[in-house]
């Protein structure tokens, strides 16, 4: 049985193959000879020039692996393949550069002489042909990867006004009092334009104390969250107007929701589906010592409010009604005021467009505050 050779005598082998001494037939030293050596030792004239032009193997030592093993042959052969790599791209970016800067003497020739033909750059040649170079195969797959320019998107302050369009439902809740936490349900539309929950809830902290025992009127409800808001922190009662019927829908089922919670809720909101300035003539037109009305019919023909209580009077309206509407929305303000019992308390909120002082009116500074894009005054009477 043939005795196998130890690794010292491998390695001796190895050196004496190295300084030539050694038996070219001897294949323990094989396993230590890349493709290269082997051929360069071993092959025909032809294999040689072969083994020579062969690019896997420009870069490796015949001798590290030796002493790295096959991990380090491993890492070299990466390391070749990655310089290649970086000078093909280099040879590339020159080429570009190259190219360029031949268009851009061609032209600076030609302002300086018109009449002076400049010759056509490879990279124009190869487009007239329709072929496109290198250079320009790399351009196209730049503009294709790059992303589109991102619209910088308007400000979005009058979203009440802008008819028909549908947004994303956003969640409606409750701030504070009895039904604090309970959802309220929105569709969307951004005809409504729900009050945000931070100036809702602003709102009410600088009201305080002061919402117990006042009547709500809210004069264009929407989904109802100024009303519920109010009934919940200790409002008596509350009349809600809204002309849009769907959304009309809506606070009723708000209105249920809560009754669900506490049961005598419903009976203390009336919600009428009705155009508010409309509402408006009607109340100026109707005495206000006349009692109430009997009939369904005279109760269309009558706008009557309680005057045993204050008022908590809201005004939310689409914030371009403050611009496309003013004279009609002040006049209805004039009236409430005219009517309101003493001690009524009215909040306005509108955008940065409206004149508060058109409401004649003395609002403390503590009560005028800017919520952007909402500007709101709080004002008694």
């Amino acid at each position: 049985m043939k005795k196998t050779q130890s690794r010292k005598s491998r390695r001796e082998n190895w050196e004496n193959f190295a300084d030539g001494s050694g038996d070219a037939d001897d294949l323990t030293i094989a396993p230590y000879l890349s493709s290269a050596e082997v051929c360069q030792r071993f092959a025909s004239p032809k294999k040689k020039k072969r083994a020579a032009d062969d690019a896997s193997d420009d870069f490796f030592d015949a001798t590290d692996l030796w002493n790295k093993g096959a991990e380090g042959y491993r890492r070299d052969r990466r390391a070749a393949k990655a310089q290649k790599g970086r000078g093909r791209r280099a040879a590339v970016d020159a080429e570009n550069a190259d190219s360029n800067a031949d268009i851009n003497k061609g032209g600076k020739k030609s302002e300086k002489n018109p009449t002076s033909a400049v010759a056509p750059s490879k990279s124009v040649k190869t487009e007239k042909n329709g072929k496109k170079g290198r250079g320009a195969r790399f351009d196209a797959a730049a503009q294709a990867e790059a992303p589109e320019p991102r619209q910088r998107s308007k400000r979005n302050k009058n979203v009440g006004s802008e008819p028909g369009d549908r947004g994303d439902s956003v969640g409606l809740r409750v701030v504070g009092g009895l039904f604090r936490g309970t959802k309220l349900e929105y569709g969307g539309d951004r005809r409504v334009r729900p009050m945000k929950e931070r100036v809702r809830e602003a709102i009410f902290n600088l009201l305080g104390q002061d919402v117990r025992g006042k009547h709500v009127v809210d004069l264009f409800g929407g989904t109802g969250a100024l009303t519920f808001e109010a009934i919940s922190r200790g409002a008596v009662s509350a009349t809600t107007l809204e002309i849009h019927f769907p959304t009309a829908r809506i606070a009723r089922r708000n209105i249920e929701i809560l009754e669900e919670k506490i049961p005598g809720t419903a009976a203390k909101i009336e919600l009428t589906t009705t155009d508010v300035y409309f509402w408006g003539r009607k109340l100026a037109a109707t005495d206000p010592n006349a009692p109430a009305p009997n009939s369904p019919i005279e109760s269309l023909s009558q706008a009557t409010l309680p005057n045993d209580v204050p008022w908590l009077v809201f005004c939310s309206p689409p914030y371009d009604f403050f611009v496309d509407r003013e004279g009609e929305t002040l006049e209805l303000l004039q009236t409430l005021r005219d009517r309101a019992p003493e001690g009524s308390i009215f909040v306005v909120e509108s955008d940065d467009r409206f004149d508060f002082d058109l409401l004649e009116v003395e609002i403390p500074p503590k009560k005028r505050r800017s919520y952007p894009p909402a500007e709101v005054g709080i004002f008694r009477v």
